[in-house]
């Protein structure tokens, strides 16, 4: 047996199996060296906190706000609608109770 023997064939599966293995590899001895020097839990849910609340604030700064006369009129529109939805169910409410008053009684 010659040079050829003590070669192994791979499939390029096996290649990217061991190519990732190598990754993982690499990226848990980073966070291992890293792990020393880790914020304690405490600091790193005010951290995220902190970075939640600067984002929402961006966010509001993009939303255009509605002025006073488009806010009355909405108001209006939402106040006369549920006025006349609700008219309207408790015509039906009526009908039926009177219905079904006539059918038992």
């Amino acid at each position: 047996m010659g040079q050829g023997a003590s070669q192994e064939v791979t499939t390029p599966q096996e290649k990217v199996l061991r190519d990732e293995k190598k990754k993982n590899l690499a990226v848990a001895k980073k966070e291992a060296e890293r792990r020393p020097g880790e914020e304690s839990a405490a600091f790193k849910y005010v951290r995220i906190t902190l970075q939640f609340l600067r984002e929402a604030k961006m966010e509001l700064k993009k939303v255009k706000w509605p002025t006073r006369k488009e806010l009355l009129a909405s108001t209006a529109v939402v106040i006369a609608l549920v006025l006349l939805v609700s008219f309207y169910l408790g015509v039906i409410d009526f009908g039926l109770i009177k219905m079904i008053k006539a059918i038992i009684g």
